[in-house]
Order: structure tokens, then sequence, then C-alpha cells
């Protein structure tokens, strides 16, 4: 018997006959399916499958609408992550105002702080000071923390837009080491040299404390001086004004903070050795009279010879000027210094060697002098104007001379450079020097016993260094190497970059210095790597009518003004290494200026006459390499000289 199989029912065909398990009906649902999601997109829809089946095409447009919605989707998923990204953008902006803020409030109470810091040691207020510097080592290590992490370095990194940013994370962290590395130093430094308790009641310097204090001292002068550099070196303009305020407003509390460590490190790195810790140190003292103008302020004058041993010191001799007139030393200081200065007079006038600015020249000439002289060795040279005296006096009190009349800070300066040519004729010119080593014995003999507040003759002296009053030139090489680069060292810089120096030496034998006023402006007129500079030296003549004929010096000689009054003399300016001259003009008319060298300095000399109530203006104009602007070195005057230093940008 055969299995039929039964026929279809009626009205159904073949085709519509069910699929077995596992067939076509799951191509088929899926075929069939709306993949948009629609309450049948698992039922088959016999209506669509005829109309499949009726129009091919059917599918294909199907299809086609399908494709379409997928970009819609793409879309969307784009916008979401781009969303998100801005939204982290954002709060990663919130972060960093909110922290570069805070940051802000933080190194503000910094600058407060180191203000009230200086104050304190300068007051010897040291357990205060400690007080403090705790404080400042907390705030700006916070200011620190609040600009570090993945958020601000990461920032910092963009271009353009993370230059303020990342000199921001600079000046926390300079500033953060400066106050946890260099002020606790200073604060412990300055217990042991407080000068208070450095002064013994004869006038000796206990120098085993000094010495002591160098090690630290030179831990945080090196500290500071890596923390300045560094905020040196950080853009001067950002797209953020507020960035470049902070900059220039953090170099010019940390320059004289530096200056401070600086100069007291080299103290206590020189002063000991000087002061004979290791056995008795000699040293001539010139004495500058700034009527008549030299290189490193005036014509030296009566001189002594002091002695220091194991810090205290005592002035063997007194001697004037003429003791070591037309002694030839014998230096040869190189083909440079023969064409700038005539050496062979130079070098064999002690009135004269001081005509370059650099003082490291002069002493060495005196020295020599000295030596062919008396056969002694000395072992260095100092200078004194008495503008430095006059400071020194104010702290010392009043010194008293043989006659019974008095020096004072306030009567020194006139004294010695203008009443005492009043008071003497050119006939007792003897009579009159006789009574400037008067001056120098009373005024010398006042300063080296214990008279006055210490901690104020360390600040008068420390402000005279710093306008090249006083000079100190030592002929030990170590001790010379760390002074040359303080200002009391006299010496011209041997730094790169920008550079500035003016000179003005009298030509005419007179005193009418006194008179002189003088100022110097500096400008960079462009930009980049090689600039144009222009330096405008102006000269006014003030002296009056009826000075003495001394003091008008070869006034009517062959060569020399005809008209009292009017002051002849020699103006150099010392540049930029690689600087260029390109123009000259004296009063408004073209002119011409002598060219030299020295020690990598261009120098540029130019002769004129000031007239009596009269005014000359110098301007120089060159090519010079660098960026930035100078400190112009201002010589030391009677009336002292005013400068300015400006850059385009």
């Amino acid at each position: 018997m055969t299995d039929e199989i039964p026929p279809p029912p009626p009205g159904r065909s073949d085709d519509e006959r069910p699929s077995e398990p596992g067939g076509d009906a799951i191509s088929g649902a899926f075929e069939g399916a709306d993949w948009d999601g629609g309450p049948g997109w698992m039922t088959r829809s016999s209506s669509a499958d005829h109309a499949r089946r009726a129009d091919p095409d059917a599918t294909a447009v199907r299809r086609v609408r399908v494709r379409k919605k997928a970009p819609k989707r793409r879309r969307r998923r784009y916008v979401f992550v781009v969303l998100g990204l801005a939204g982290l953008l954002l709060l990663a902006g919130f972060w960093l105002l909110y922290t570069g803020l805070a940051a802000k409030s933080q190194l503000e109470t910094v600058r407060d702080e180191v203000h009230k810091l200086r104050a304190e040691i300068d007051s010897g207020n040291l357990d205060a000071a400690r007080v403090t510097a705790k404080m400042i080592s907390d705030h700006a290590a916070e200011a620190h923390d609040k600009t570090s992490g993945p958020i601000w370095s990461g920032a910092a990194a963009l271009p353009f837009f993370g230059k303020p940013l990342e000199s921001v994370r600079t000046l926390t962290q300079a500033v953060d080491s400066i106050a946890t590395d260099a002020l606790p130093s200073l604060v412990d430094a300055s217990k042991s040299l407080d000068p208070k308790t450095l002064r013994e009641p004869d006038g000796a310097v206990n120098l085993a404390p000094i010495a002591a204090a160098a090690p630290t001292l030179d831990r945080a002068a090196a500290v500071m001086q890596r923390s300045l550099d560094r905020i040196d070196r950080l853009p001067t303009s950002t797209w953020l004004g507020a960035v470049n305020s902070a900059r220039s407003s953090a170099l010019k509390q940390l320059n004289p903070l530096t200056k401070t460590i600086v100069s007291a490190d080299i103290a206590a790195d020189t002063v000991p050795a000087m002061l004979g810790i290791d056995g008795p140190k000699s040293y001539m003292v010139a004495f500058e009279n700034e009527a008549e103008l030299r290189g490193t302020g005036g014509l030296p004058g009566a001189f002594a010879i002091v002695k220091a041993d194991h810090g205290k010191l005592s002035f063997t001799r007194f001697e004037p000027d003429d003791t070591l007139y037309n002694v030839k030393s014998g230096l040869d200081l190189g083909s440079d210094f023969d064409k700038n200065y005539n050496a062979a007079d130079v070098t064999g006038d002690y009135r004269d060697a001081n005509i370059s600015p650099n003082f490291p020249y002069a002493a060495r000439i005196w020295l020599a002098e000295w030596k062919v002289t008396t056969g002694q060795t000395l072992d260095g040279a100092m200078t004194l104007d008495p503008t430095a005296l006059s400071y020194l006096l104010k702290v010392a009190g009043p010194a008293s001379l043989p006659d019974g009349s008095q020096v004072t800070a306030d009567n020194v300066v006139k004294l010695t450079q203008q009443r005492v040519y009043a008071d003497f004729t050119a006939a007792q010119n003897d009579q009159r020097k006789q009574y400037l080593l008067d001056i120098a014995k009373s005024v010398s003999a006042r300063l080296i016993v214990a008279h006055g507040d210490t901690t104020s003759l360390v600040k008068a002296a420390g402000k005279a260094a710093a306008q090249h009053r006083l000079l100190v030139w030592s002929s030990d090489p170590a001790v010379e190497a760390r002074l040359s680069g303080a200002s009391i060292s006299g010496a011209l810089s041997a730094e790169p970059g920008p550079s500035a120096t003016v000179a003005i030496n009298n030509a005419g034998g007179s005193k009418l210095d006194y008179y002189l006023h003088a100022s110097t402006s500096w400008r960079a007129l462009t930009c980049g790597s090689t600039r144009k500079v222009q330096v405008t030296i102006t000269l006014t003549n003030d002296a009056p009518l009826g000075l003495p004929k001394y003091v008008l010096g070869f006034t009517g000689k062959p060569g020399y003004p005809t008209s009292p009054g009017d002051n002849r003399m020699v103006v150099a300016y010392y540049g930029t290494s690689g600087g260029q001259l390109t123009g000259v003009t004296l009063d408004g008319k073209a002119s011409s200026a002598q060219s030299g060298l020295e020690l990598g300095h261009p120098v540029f000399t130019v002769k004129l006459v000031v007239p009596r109530g009269g005014t000359s203006k110098i301007v120089l104009t060159m090519t010079e390499p660098g960026s930035g602007t100078p400190t112009i070195r201002t010589q030391p005057m009677v009336n002292p000289m005013t400068a300015t230093a400006t850059a385009a940008c």
C-alpha cells in the first residue's frame, strides 16, 4: 500500500505550502522584516511578498529607503561625540580658570609676604622672618600644585593657546623653588651674618661666621639665579595680557631680591680673605675727585695704604697724588688699550690711570707704580668718592679736623670738590693738598672704629657700591673672579647681550665738572636679531661766572677754551659686542667719532666743548645684535647722571 500525499486544500497552490522547519521561512522572514523596528518587524506580510514577486523593483526601493536612514544614525552619534568633547573642553576650561585664579591669589600673597620678609631681615627680626618664610613656602607650593597635573600640562603644550599657560606653570614652579630652597637658607644665613653681632668693640670684624655662611648663600644664590633666568626666558608677550603682567611683576620683585642674595654670597666668599682671615693684606685706597671727571668717576687725588689683619683695619700711610706723579708702571695692557688711551701717558701717571671705566686697569697701574716707588707689593686697590663718604658719615657721624672744624655728611661733597678751590689759591697748592689729606685721615679714622649702627653702615657701603662710588680690585685671582660679576668690581661687563656704558673724561685740566649735568637715553628703534639703536648723551654746563683760575684749568691756552667756564671733555660710549656705528651728530650737525675696541666692546669717542650755561647733545646711531634693553652703567658724578633704556619690541 502506498502512502499518498494528500492533495492540497482547495484554493491553495503548491507555492503556498508551508516550508519545512529550517527551510526558507527564516530567510523569508528576514527578507520581509521591517528593520525600522515597526510592529511587524518579524512578521511575514503576504501582501508585501506578493508585491515583491509581482514587482522585483519594489525590493530595491525598500532597500534604498533603509540605506538612507543609516547616515542619520551616524550623524546622531557624531553629534553626541562632539557634544561630549565640547563638554569636556568646557569643563577643562572651567578647571583652568578656577585653578589659575586660585594660583594667582596664592602668588599675590607670596608677593606681599616677600616684602614683609625683606623688612624683617633688614630689621634683624629673624624669628618673625622664619615664620614668614614658611608662609611663603606654603603659598608658593599651593600655587604650584594648582597649575600642575595633566590638564595644565596638556593645555600648556598646545600651539599658541598654550603659551600663557606654560608661562604660568613656569612662574609657579620658579616661585615654589625659591620659597622652598632659597628663602629658608637666606633666613638661616642672616642670623650668622647680622652686622650687629659681627662688629667687635674695637671695630674689628669677626670673620668666622661670614666664612661659615658662604656655602649656604652659594646654594641660595644659585637657586635664585636659576629661577630668575627661567622667568626671564619666558615670552614677553602672549595673547593673555594678565600673564604678561605677571611675568613683568615677578621680575620686578625677584630682581632686587636676587641681587641682594648674590651680593651677600659674593661678600661671604670674598670678605674673609680680603680682610686677612689667613694673614695680613694691604691695599691702596684712592680718593676720587669728580670735579674733574675720569672714566671710573673722578681724578684720583690723595690716597692711603690700609692694612687688614684678621678683620682689623689700620691705615699705615696717607699720600698726596704727586707721590706717584710721572712714575712709569711698565705695564702692557694690550694694543686696544694703547689705541684708546695713549698708554704711554696713562700707564705712567697716577692721575690718568682711570681714564677707562674698567677699574681693574686703574688698580693694576696704581699698584705697579707703588711697587716701583716703594718696592711693596699690595694685595689690591679701592676707590671712594666724596658722595660715598657722605653716605658713610651719615651713619658714623661727623669727623673732626685739626683746625677744629668738622666734616659731615652734609658738607663733605662741597668741601672737597668746590670750597677747597675757593679757600686756597693756585699758589697755595701744597696747603690745599695737606687740607685734603687731613680730611682723608679724619674721615678714615671715624669709619674704621665702631661708630654708628653697623647694619646701616653696611647698607651705606652697599649703596655706594651699587652706584660705582666704591670700587674694589683684588690681586688674588680667586677673589677677583668672584668680584668681577658685581658692581663693586667696576669691571666692564663680560656677559653677552645688550651693554651700555658712558664715560666722560675732563680734557681741560679744570674742576668745572662740579657744575656738569648729564643724561643718557638708549633706544632700540627696530626689532630682530640685529637692530638699529640710538644713544643720546645730553650734557649741560651750569658753571657760574667768577670762578677761580685754578677751577678753569687750561682755559686760554692754545687748543683749549677761550671763554671762562667753557668745559672741554671727551665722551666715550661702550656698546654691545658686535655693534657698528652708522652715524654721529653733535648738536644736530653731522660729526665724527673715534672708534676702538675694549674687552670685546666697541668704543665710540667724541671730543667737544660744552659752553658755560649751554647744553650739548651727542646722538650715536648704531646697529647692534641682541634683544631686550641694557642696564646703562652710569658714571659717578657730583650731579648724578640719569639714564633711560627703551626698546621698540
